[in-house]
């Protein structure tokens, strides 16, 4: 088996550079759509008030349909251990959104960023490891906050910064890749579970905050994706994606689970309809998490 650590800068040469003889990647040859690797990627670190550091890890998985299921075990492992446990087990190809919103197809694979961090103590001085094995490769990935290149800050040049996120709406917010659990849940096979966050975007811009047009309607004020972050089967949402053109207000999914077993879902919701935020540049998405027990 073979393995790498990949430095984030580098990680598309890395990935590369492993492709065994059976599933080589040739710069002029075409992509396969699926049988693909999946690899982690390290994306920033935050500076938090009390002294501790916060490190954002995302994936990218280059396959058109396939989603690559890996659960936390010696194929999947943040270390040190006392830091398993974050990461998903999920990783479903990232296809770009077109301007309204909606899913588009497209060649150009994207990958995810921010769906889970990892906060390490004042004084931790090392490095947060973590590792995918899959289709006889391995992967690792190292978060580190030793270089100011990977600081990751709000609000944006305009003022954007992540939406406040709740599941409650008279309760405690998150905002950020760190986000905000949900108190657990519990679900039948089958039965539909109903979903509710609660969103506000309280940035204090400097221009006008209605959403930029890019060749077609514009882009929701907020917009929600809704993932299967952790679980031993698949998941259906009534509705994946979904937006809103205010400010302010609510989003309801409906979840059904298709086998027992304990998931999280992860909701997340953006402002990426604004002209100083998106995803390529770290800004402004937050995650909401919920524990779900299905019997």
């Amino acid at each position: 088996m073979l393995g790498r650590l990949i430095a984030p800068s580098l990680i598309a040469t890395a990935v590369i550079g492993v492709w065994s003889a059976g599933a080589q990647e040739r710069p002029m040859a075409p992509r396969p759509p699926d049988g693909l690797r999946v690899a982690p990627f390290f994306d920033g670190w935050y500076q938090n008030e009390d002294g501790s550091t916060t490190f954002s890890f995302g994936y990218s998985n280059p396959n058109r349909d396939e989603v690559i299921e890996i659960p936390i075990g010696p194929d999947n492992f943040i270390e040190p251990k006392e830091f398993n446990g974050p990461q998903p087990t999920s990783f479903p190809p990232v296809v770009p959104d077109s301007p309204d919103g909606a899913p588009a197809r497209s060649d150009r694979r994207e990958r995810e960023r921010g769906l889970f961090t990892v906060t390490v103590p004042p004084g931790f001085k090392g490095d947060v490891v973590w590792t995918l094995r899959n289709r006889g490769q391995a992967f690792s990935v190292p978060g580190r906050s030793r270089t100011g290149a990977y600081q990751l800050r709000w609000p944006m040049a305009m003022g954007s910064q992540p939406p406040l996120l709740r599941f409650k709406a008279d309760g405690p917010a998150g905002r950020g890749p760190r986000g905000i659990n949900g108190d657990p849940l519990q679900a039948s096979v089958g039965q539909p579970l109903t979903l509710t966050i609660f969103v506000n975007d309280d940035s204090k811009r400097e221009v006008d905050p209605t959403p930029v047009k890019e060749r077609g309607p514009a882009r929701p004020a907020l917009s929600v994706a809704w993932f299967k972050h952790v679980g031993p089967g698949p998941v259906e949402f009534s509705k994946a994606k979904d937006g809103l053109k205010e400010l302010q207000g609510s989003f309801t999914t409906t979840a059904t689970f298709k086998q027992p077993g304990d998931y999280v879902i992860r909701g997340r919701v953006d402002n990426f309809g604004r002209v100083d935020t998106s995803a390529g540049n770290q800004c402004c998405w937050t995650n909401g998490y919920v524990k779900v027990s299905v019997k």
